[in-house]
């Protein structure tokens, strides 16, 4: 992990085929995010919540 000296967050470097930036700055520019680490931090997010949601339904298939 590494702080930059101009940020409290930290950073890492990712690695993304074209069609998934091209994805991404997608979405950016259609939410009008200031920048992609905001875009990608964002559906990121969503994406644990979708993958909370499928725990959750999961489970409740296994009590049933």
């Amino acid at each position: 992990m590494h702080i930059r000296k101009d940020s409290s967050k930290p950073t890492t470097t990712i690695s993304l085929n074209p069609s998934t930036l091209s994805k991404i700055e997608d979405y950016r520019f259609e939410k009008r995010k200031n920048n992609r680490s905001q875009a990608m931090e964002e559906i990121m997010l969503y994406g644990f919540k979708y993958l909370e949601l499928l725990e959750k339904k999961k489970a409740k298939r296994m009590t049933v």
